[in-house]
């Protein structure tokens, strides 16, 4: 069975569509000694079934892929990748009992690995098998009362099921035996907050902003304590301790971002605006400053000065391409159309395999009032997506719009035809069935000649033999409803 199951799949891979006799001989020999090799090493074997199950899936032919993973498994009954495919395949359509019973293999193959029963307890849990998803964690701390990440773990479960008090006594164990984690910390603060122990959250939040050595885990963390304030009503009160701070340590970044953001939650935007001009002099590099003078700058209407932000923020984060789009439609809210461009010319460079990136850059030319430019960009996209044709459908509309029926007529009759969604079909048929009615609907009737004023039919310098010839026929336009 083996050897008959390896030769179909790996053809699959090495067959083209059309093949001569030397490539079909050279094929099949390559064939032979490839199942040759899976019959010693089912490894083989097994890569190859990946490698097909991941197209199935690229494809979302995911009972396909299934069908896949369980022949596999029938010849390779413990294999940890296959299982942990089905597990997650089987999870996707909820069926939870087959991913009850794939991580019950999983958990005896690897009893050392707590993933695994992680995913058996959700499962269950997800299955409505409360009871049978929470002994797993009692068994599981039973036999390891002190590892510190199946406590924290275990208080996931436990967060995940409302019971946050038994959430909170784990994370508080956990956090013992391992107090320099500042996951636990970060963790167990959240929980404080879940259960509205305020002051605790607050104690856990301040001793984040002394002990962590992240920026960014120190602006979460004043970020929460400010919620706490809010919720307390404490913000007058804890404002003039705030803006102490600031004044005794100018050199304290912190001090800035914490007395800004406070601003902002009083609504005071400009306050905030000047601490942070004045932070973003100290911490230039800075991205949370950055990003937040661009939201102020962008709430105020000052496009430019908001895009100049983001600029700062791309030197620091080249590789995070999305700011470039985020500095483009600023700039075209700033009305700088050429430096908009330049934004999106510059994303598209480096996300050239996008269509939908494609997509919304021509929605961007389109709105500059140039359509060949638009259509153009909708065409890169719908040559890189061929099976999805909204690019189509919408070139259709902007050619409706532009007046340009023919155009528009034929990009409707190709969703038409070859639009995979019956939604699309439908849309196309409509839109076609409009453009057909405006263009077969009758010529208004011409009123009489005794019925027209003078006036209408000749201007006062016309002279009166001009004026008794008969008037050439008007073409009749089109008007198009959007």
């Amino acid at each position: 069975m083996r050897r008959i199951f390896s030769i179909a799949l790996l053809a699959f891979f090495l067959a083209p569509l059309t093949v001569s006799a030397d490539q079909k001989q050279d094929r099949d020999a390559i064939l032979n000694e490839l199942s040759v090799y899976a019959e010693k090493d089912p490894a083989i074997l097994m890569n190859a079934v990946s490698i097909l199950g991941d197209a199935y899936v690229r494809e979302n032919k995911i009972d396909e892929a299934l069908a896949l993973y369980e022949k596999a498994l029938n010849i390779s009954k413990e294999d940890e990748n296959i299982l942990n495919r089905l597990g997650n395949l089987y999870n996707q359509k909820m069926d939870y009992e087959k991913v009850i019973g794939i991580y019950e293999k999983l958990t005896a193959i690897r009893a050392d690995n707590s993933w695994y029963f992680q995913m058996l307890s959700s499962a269950l849990s997800m299955a409505g098998k409360k009871d049978k998803a929470e002994a797993i964690w009692k068994d599981l701390l039973a036999k390891k009362p002190n590892d510190a990440n199946l406590l924290s773990q275990a208080a996931g479960f436990y967060s995940s099921q409302n019971d946050v008090n038994s959430a909170i006594n784990l994370t508080e164990k956990a956090l013992r035996l391992d107090p320099g984690n500042m996951g636990y910390l970060q963790n167990l603060s959240s929980l404080y907050m879940k259960a509205e122990k305020f002051d605790k959250a607050e104690e856990a939040y301040k001793k984040l902003l002394e002990t962590s050595k992240d920026q960014w885990l120190k602006d979460w963390a004043n970020a929460e304590l400010l919620n706490i304030y809010e919720k307390q009503n404490k913000l007058g009160d804890i404002l003039p301790k705030y803006e102490n701070d600031l004044n005794a340590d100018q050199n304290d970044i912190n001090n800035y971002k914490k007395l800004a953001e406070l601003y902002v939650k009083k609504g005071d935007n400009d306050k905030a605006l000047d601490i942070y001009e004045k932070a973003v002099k100290i911490a230039p590099g800075d991205r949370n400053i950055n990003n937040r003078l661009s939201d102020i700058y962008e709430a105020q209407g000052r496009f430019n000065e908001a895009a100049g932000q983001i600029e700062n923020i791309i030197k620091i984060s080249q590789s995070e391409f999305y700011l470039f789009e985020r500095l483009a439609n600023l700039y075209d809210r700033a009305g700088e159309k050429d430096d908009a461009k330049k934004s999106w010319e510059a994303l598209i460079a480096k996300v050239p395999n996008d269509p939908a990136l494609y997509s919304r850059y021509a929605e961007a030319i389109y709105s500059w009032g140039d359509l060949n430019g638009a259509i153009a960009q909708l065409k890169k996209a719908q040559s890189m997506d061929t099976g999805d044709l909204r690019y189509t459908l919408r070139s259709a509309a902007m050619f409706i719009d532009a007046k340009k029926i023919s155009e528009a007529k034929t990009a409707l009759e190709k969703v038409s035809a070859g639009a995979k969604e019956q939604w699309m079909k439908d849309e196309a048929k409509r839109r076609l069935e409009e453009i057909v009615n405006i263009k077969t609907e009758p010529a208004p009737a011409v009123a009489k000649e005794e019925a027209m004023p003078a006036a209408a039919a000749a201007k006062p310098e016309e002279k009166k033999e001009d004026a008794k010839q008969e008037a050439p026929k008007k073409k009749r336009g089109f008007s198009f409803g959007r």
